[in-house]
């Protein structure tokens, strides 16, 4: 059974740009409204001006400068939606890694782990509670492929979108018979600014069956399916050209 989002209100972190952005724009223009959270408070300004109104819904799309490894700024964002109905938690916030694990830093490698995994904790810490009172929910978090393929110059990030994979999958298991769904995506590569300065994306595409990397969009379109399919709990869903196949 599918739902339409239409009046439903959604969190979304990383929703300044990339895969978060496209994310927000499909699920406004599918009727949601969305309140966007990320660190960059103009770009974030920017997002919301640029995402389909929501007339019918008061208050409409917001935004939240912040950063997801803060758990002060996770209390912020909660009183921000405190009195409205949180149906939809999509964690996309995220930080790339370009550099082999003997040349990571101390400082780079907890930037990654805390942005993309302890980010996405305490995301799901903040909301899951809502959503039990609510007695119904749907958590997307985004991993990677690279959370199950190997990849060079990834190990930090690699490890810490695996973390999220086993995150959501024991989360499921605790929280389905509350009536909350979560599910986890594993883009392939994908033409995002975390992307641009690739040198090597003729190679790569060579790699992918489909032929080219992937589109903030198409990733969007999943998030959609995992959003509105009543049944969709506990799936790892792959977006990726067929690269984890190869």
């Amino acid at each position: 059974m599918t739902s339409s989002l239409a009046g439903k209100r959604c969190v979304i972190t990383g929703g300044s740009r990339g895969i978060g952005l496209a994310i927000a724009q499909l699920f406004a223009r599918e009727g949601a409204a969305c309140t966007l959270a990320a660190r960059d408070a103009g770009a974030l300004d920017r997002a919301v001006a640029g995402l389909t109104p929501t007339p019918s819904l008061t208050p409409p799309h917001g935004a939240v400068a912040m950063d997801v490894a803060n758990p002060n700024a996770w209390d912020i964002l909660m009183a921000r939606v405190k009195t409205e109905h949180t149906d939809i938690l999509v964690n996309a916030a995220g930080v790339a890694q370009n550099s082999f694990l003997f040349r990571t830093s101390l400082a780079d490698a907890r930037q990654i782990v805390d942005t993309n995994l302890m980010g996405t904790i305490l995301g799901c810490q903040a909301l899951v509670p809502k959503m039990m009172k609510q007695k119904e929910g749907c958590i997307i978090n985004v991993s990677s492929l690279l959370a199950t393929h190997a990849g060079r110059g990834a190990s930090v990030y690699a490890a810490s979108k695996a973390g999220i994979v086993g995150l959501t999958r024991s989360l499921a298991w605790e929280v389905g018979r509350f009536g909350i769904r979560a599910n986890v995506l594993l883009p392939g590569y994908i033409e995002t600014d975390m992307t641009t300065s690739m040198n090597d994306k003729g190679e790569l595409s060579a790699l992918i069956p489909m032929g080219r990397l992937g589109l903030a969009e198409e990733v969007a379109d999943a998030a959609l399916f995992l959003a509105k399919n009543t049944y969709a709990h506990n799936c790892v869903l792959n977006i990726d050209g067929g690269l984890s196949g190869s």
